[in-house]
């Protein structure tokens, strides 16, 4: 029999379990995730703490590939750490992101160490700490850090950052548009470059109250010169950059007021022109509260008013007003206080520092703070000597009223006169002309040639001396209304026809040629009569005014509406200012005592009245070489059973 003394194998098995016990102890009840992996990755333990971070069961996981619990990005990680791990580089704890059961995505920060058996590496055991919480902050910061960057950098406004002696060292891309520079020529630059004298001062003395913590008022106005010399204006608004308790700089944010300090210097140059404008403007100017209290005046309303301005600003308008024109002002300023628009100037009679009247034609406008009107702003002109000129001219239009009054009754008595007279006279020169026609046709005896001749003579004077009655006669009827037209139904073709056939015995006596381009024209509503005694009139003056061999052309036509009448001829013409005229009764071209041609200047005068009342047109047109007249007279309408002009 042999015997083997086997106690001290007895203690190492007992120190072994007991070993394995403390760290089956450990691992299942440590805080942090702990696991082991054999080299192919596959899970052959887990602790609850390690479960509970995957959100899954030891089934789930326990046999499992550690690729099926990482993301794509940390499985490759995973690979190249485990060959660092194999080629003895040990690269300290890494990180990983893992994909729970429930999909959620955790952080785990592991350390690993192979596991050996022998010399030979079984697995690797490894224990993580959630770092998910800080993973999330520093993802935030970083989102943090690039939306502030891109705030920076893409800020409307100007950003900065100096250090505590003044160098730039940050701008973003408004502030290097400001300056009109690039990074290169600003950046490490010291402030003082870019900073008038005045503004690098308070720069400097805000920046010494912030180190020391004292207060200051913000925002703070700056001038600052930009790479071509313009100057531009900004608000700058600071504040201090600290690394833990340590002063390391200043941030700013600078507010572009550019334009609002040119417009403001616009402004006042404008305050100044309008001041000078206001002082020296020739018409009156001033400005009064909502109670009527003169707060300025101009030099103008100084002069008009015959004061001076202490003697007038602060005074009451009512000083300066008659009691009508005070009233008016008075309704004036409430339509403004209303809100009323009030356009049309008002006149006002002033009293003035001497106690003379004057008058003012003022046109006023409101004078508003916000919403609130505060004054009355007035601009006015000395109409004095117009009032006083109206005043006379309406003494003379009283006077020129009974003028006319008394010319109107004279020529009332003239035109009654004249048709008496005409009457009285038309009837023995009728009686006179008929008498001497007998004895022209032998009627009452045998005359010799010379009797004959001399009857002739009397008939043909007699004629003219009755036409010349019969136009005073029509033109007193005409003043009187008393023309007596008989309209109806008359052919204008006819009318032409037979005013040309009357008067071509005289045509034919100067051997002027008539030449005629008539249409077939409708018939019109008119007197016809009156209408040969118009062609007539305007034929024997075309002939009159015609010498020997001469040319008279008559056209007629119809249009849509009217039916136009020309007459010209190669006569001496009408001079251009005078064919306004010429229509005008009495009014002859030629009005001397020595005229070649005859006529009282009646007969284009009644031409026109007849015309006229037949809704119609006559003019004459002259290019010096002959005269032309036209008539247009409108075409009658049927419409509905009935002719209408």
């Amino acid at each position: 029999m042999v015997t083997k003394d086997i106690s001290e194998k007895k203690k190492l098995e007992i120190s072994l379990k007991d070993s394995e016990a403390k760290y089956r102890d450990l691992f299942e009840n440590a805080q942090d995730p702990m696991y082991t992996l054999d080299m192919n990755g596959t899970f052959l333990a887990m602790n609850n703490v390690g479960l509970n971070a995957l959100c899954a069961t030891k089934d789930e996981v326990i046999g499992s590939n550690i690729s099926e619990w990482l993301t794509p990005e940390s499985m490759e990680i995973a690979r190249n750490r485990l060959k660092e791990y194999a080629d003895g580089i040990y690269m300290g704890p890494t990180v990983y992101e893992m994909v729970r059961k429930d999909d959620k995505h955790i952080w785990v920060e592991i350390k690993n160490r192979f596991i050996w058996d022998g010399g030979r590496i079984t697995g690797t055991h490894g224990i993580a700490r959630d770092v998910t919480e800080q993973k999330k902050m520093e993802q935030e910061l970083k989102e943090s850090e690039a939306k502030y960057r891109d705030l920076f950098e893409n800020a409307n406004d100007p950003m900065y950052t100096i250090d505590i002696a003044g160098f730039i060292k940050t701008m973003n891309k408004a502030g290097l548009e400001i300056l009109g520079g690039t990074e290169e020529n600003i950046i490490g630059s010291h402030i003082s470059k870019w900073l008038t004298p005045e503004s690098m001062k308070s720069s400097q003395s805000v920046l010494e109250k912030q180190i020391s913590g004292e207060t200051w008022e913000f925002p703070v106005p700056i001038e600052v010169i930009s790479i071509d010399g313009t100057h531009k204006w900004g608000e700058a608004r600071t504040r201090i950059l600290k690394e833990g308790n340590i002063i390391t700089g200043i941030h700013g944010v600078v507010r572009d007021i550019t334009e609002k300090i040119k417009i403001e210097q616009r402004l006042l140059e404008s305050e100044a022109r309008y001041r000078d404008l206001f002082e020296n403007a020739d018409d009156p100017m001033y400005t009064i509260d909502m109670d009527g209290i003169f707060q300025s005046i101009n030099n103008a309303g100084c002069k008009i008013l015959e004061a001076k301005k202490e003697e007038i600003i602060g005074t009451h308008i009512v000083r300066w007003l008659t009691p009508e024109s005070f009233e008016s002002a008075k309704q004036r300023i409430k339509k403004n206080l209303s809100n009323v628009s009030i356009e049309e100037p008002v006149i006002y009679e002033l009293v003035c520092n001497n106690g003379e009247h004057r008058w003012a034609e003022i046109r006023t406008r409101p004078i508003k703070e916000g919403n609130r009107i505060t004054g009355i702003h007035g601009i006015g002109r000395d109409i004095t000597e117009k009032i006083k000129l109206e005043q006379k001219l309406n003494d003379y239009r009283v006077k020129l009223e009974k003028s006319y009054e008394e010319l109107l009754e004279a020529d009332n008595v003239k035109t009654e006169f004249m048709s008496n007279v005409t009457h009285e006279l038309l009837t023995p020169l009728t009686s006179i002309r008929g008498f001497v026609e007998l004895l022209n046709d032998e009627t009452m005896g045998k005359i010799n040639a010379e009797q004959k001749k001399s009857l002739e003579i009397i008939l043909r004077n007699s004629d003219r001396l009755i036409k010349l009655i019969k136009e005073l006669l029509d033109t007193s009827n005409l003043e009187n209304n008393k023309l007596g037209l008989q309209f109806g139904l008359v052919s204008l073709n006819s009318i032409l026809s037979k005013t040309i056939q009357d008067i071509h015995p005289q045509a034919n006596d100067k051997q002027i040629t008539i030449i005629k381009h008539i249409q077939q024209l409708p018939e019109i509503w008119g007197d016809e009569e009156r209408l040969v005694q118009v062609i007539t009139n305007l034929l024997i003056n075309a002939i009159k005014f015609t010498p020997h061999k001469g040319k008279i052309t008559i056209k007629a036509k119809e249009d849509i509406e009217h039916i136009k009448i020309r007459i010209s001829d190669t006569g001496i013409g009408i001079p251009a200012d005078k064919l306004n005229s010429v229509f005008e009764r009495f009014y002859q071209v030629d009005g001397s005592a020595k005229r070649k041609y005859g006529g009282v200047g009646l007969g284009l005068s009644i031409c026109k009245s007849i015309i006229d009342k037949h809704y119609g047109k006559i003019w004459a047109e002259s290019n010096g070489k002959g005269s032309t007249f036209y008539i247009l007279l409108p075409k009658l309408e049927y419409k509905e059973g009935e002719y209408n002009v």
